[in-house]
């Protein structure tokens, strides 16, 4: 009995040992995060956080990756246009040694004292053919003379090394505007919020107010329970703010591959409307610098490879080999040797498939041709509809500056009729709740253009973040 308990106890113990070890291992990670953030302050500015996710996103992570791959593939494709080499060794034990059997030709008539003498010799002869047990070692190499297949291969390998690149840097502009679009609309709840939490001050002290008038029986008992219906919505608004705030900032710390029970502070930023290009610029400048496009273009290139080495199946093939040869056994007069050899192949007859692999590789080069005519189209709509886009951003922007303006002289004034008792709270907290509406409706404005302008300046090849590298 004692020895069970004694058993028990360890197991008991080394699994709590394990859960520590577990434990602390989830804290070094927590701590090592903390760390990295150190050198960025106490908050984040958006080139900051774009940094961040450029140096420690998964999906960016994947897409190096994979370029890596391609450019593997590329030398890969590469190693077919150098020799071969091999080298070969072979242990051989037999249970008997292989000997031959030699017949010897009849003789003619002979006289009776030599017939006598040579019929007591056997009829045939034996000679080892291979020993007992031997061994052979060599080394051969080949090497292609005419292989026109190999050639066009590494030409595909290297458009799709070049497409996995432009893949990759495509990816990293959509990971900035990913990070911009959930940033920006961190900062747009953050800003809703002061607007809500003045709304709901405003209501409280209507409902103050209400609690008064009904005790002198100003008012009836339907209208309080309306105020403190609007109190109750004004707090549901602001509960459902936070949550989503709490929401965006996981969605923010997720792309950033960070801890998501970790909070993040982030600094607003200030937005200059730049003049824009005229259209037709644009349109030119994402045609040649697009990365979409180039990606098409590229896919037609390898299709184009993809057929000629349909073609070179139907031309021979031709090999170039040699090497050296050593074997043990001792029959051989010459143990060693040199040897080369030149080998050809033509395809007669394979049931077609040739034939058939061609013309796969013609509707294939066909299917690439229209896949980057409808990209062609495709972008030059992508650039227009985000020029338009930008446009109407910078007329709301313009429209709620102005707004803004307005509240802002508007608080400015109930502000001063507040310090000498001409308005109550609620009418105060009113005009601060409408001067933080009009404050956030401008910054969400601000948000607004510059996604359109990131856009934008994606599908012309450029970085989506103005200065960015």
């Amino acid at each position: 009995m004692k020895i069970k308990s004694l058993i028990v106890f360890l197991i008991l113990f080394l699994f709590g040992c394990s859960n520590n070890k577990i434990k602390d291992e989830k804290l070094v990670t927590v701590q090592e995060e903390r760390e990295y953030l150190q050198k960025y302050g106490t908050s984040l500015s958006l080139d900051e956080v774009i940094e961040i996710a450029r140096d420690r996103n998964l999906d960016l992570r994947i897409k190096r990756l994979e370029t890596e791959i391609a450019s593997l593939d590329r030398k890969i494709a590469f190693g077919n246009f150098f020799p071969s080499i091999t080298l070969g060794a072979n242990y051989t034990k037999l249970d008997d040694p292989i000997n031959l059997e030699m017949g010897l030709p009849s003789l003619p008539p002979l006289p009776p004292q030599i017939g006598g003498l040579l019929s007591k010799l056997p009829n045939s002869i034996e000679t080892k053919l291979v020993d007992e047990s031997f061994q052979t070692v060599g080394i051969a190499a080949q090497i292609p003379i005419f292989v026109p297949s190999t050639w066009y291969l590494y030409s595909a390998r290297k458009k799709g090394e070049d497409i996995s690149k432009l893949a990759e840097t495509f990816a990293d502009k959509m990971l900035q505007l990913q990070v911009m679009s959930e940033y920006f609309y961190i900062l747009a709840l953050e800003s809703e919020r002061e607007s809500l939490i003045n709304n709901l001050k405003s209501s409280e002290e209507l409902e103050k107010k209400a609690k008064v008038s009904l005790k002198v029986e100003g008012i009836l008992d339907w209208e309080l329970k309306k105020v403190q219906t609007l109190v109750e919505s004004q707090k549901i608004s602001l509960n459902k703010n936070e949550r989503e705030l709490k929401i965006a900032k996981m969605k923010l710390k997720r792309t950033l591959n960070l801890n998501l029970q970790e909070d993040i502070v982030l600094e607003k930023t200030e937005t200059k409307v730049v003049k824009l290009p005229s259209l037709e610029e644009c349109v030119y400048n994402s045609l040649d610098r697009n990365e979409l496009l180039k990606i098409r273009e590229k896919g037609k290139e390898i299709n184009t490879d993809i057929k000629k080495i349909a073609i070179t199946n139907f031309l021979p093939k031709i090999v170039l080999g040699g090497g050296y040869l050593n074997n043990s056994n001792s029959t051989l007069a010459d143990p060693d040797f040199l040897f080369g050899h030149v080998s050809g192949v033509l395809s007669i007859f394979n049931g077609f498939k040739n034939v058939n692999e061609y013309k796969k590789a013609v509707r294939r080069e066909k299917i690439g041709e229209l896949t980057l005519e409808k990209q062609f189209m495709t972008t030059v709509l992508e650039v227009t509809r985000a020029y338009d886009n930008v446009e109407t951003a910078q007329e709301f922007l313009n429209m709620a500056e102005k707004n803004y303006q307005a509240e802002m002289g508007r608080l400015k004034q109930k502000s001063a009729e507040k310090r000498v008792e001409m308005i109550g709270e609620e009418e105060y907290y009113k005009a601060l709740a409408e001067y933080n509406t009009a404050l956030s409706l401008k910054e969400k404005a601000q948000y607004q253009y510059e996604m359109a302008y990131g856009a934008l300046s994606i599908a012309m090849g450029n970085n989506p973040l103005r200065g960015g590298k």
